[in-house]
């Protein structure tokens, strides 16, 4: 259960993971050790699973950003599970793939990637094809991105007096 100050800590770090836990104290009202103690609680929880900094992929020499929705096929034996396992593996392997989610719907799965060049997202959506049993692909490019969070609201269990 998130109290009010987790939800608090949780958002101060999601702005700045580098926030000093003495300047999370100060804007929460607790002390340093306290929320020390409560980062360490929310991390052992799996609810803080990692810290990074977050870049700008068009700085990088990533300027197109596509979704690709893709059908994933059983394999010769008729096993649809294999084919998943092994589009999972091909995906981990892929990095320009950043995000890959499993959906409801005609689809099975949806990837978030980011390339260079048209050619390299051509080239990405090959070796995915070619590594797993993908039947069927759809790609949209993005034209202009107007919001991209990090950030996951956080609410929080309030007491009923």
């Amino acid at each position: 259960m998130i109290d009010e100050t987790d939800a608090q800590i949780l958002m101060l770090l999601q702005g700045n993971g580098r926030l000093a836990n003495a300047a999370i104290a100060e804007q929460v009202g607790l002390t340093t050790s306290t929320v020390f103690d409560r980062i360490k609680r929310l991390e052992k929880r799996g609810v803080i699973r990692r810290y990074v900094a977050v870049v700008d992929p068009v700085a990088l020499g990533k300027p197109i950003t596509a979704f690709v929705r893709l059908v994933v096929g059983a394999d010769d034996q008729g096993d649809y599970l294999t084919s998943k396992r092994r589009f999972a593996e091909v995906c981990q392997a892929e990095p320009d793939v950043l995000e890959c989610h499993t959906v409801a719907g005609e689809d099975c799965y949806i990837l978030k990637v980011r390339v260079a060049h048209t050619g390299e997202l051509e080239a990405l959506i090959e070796r995915l094809r070619s590594q797993a049993l993908v039947t069927r692909t759809t790609t949209n490019i993005v034209l202009s991105t107007f919001k991209e969070e990090t950030t996951v609201s956080v609410s929080f269990a309030q007491d009923s007096d």
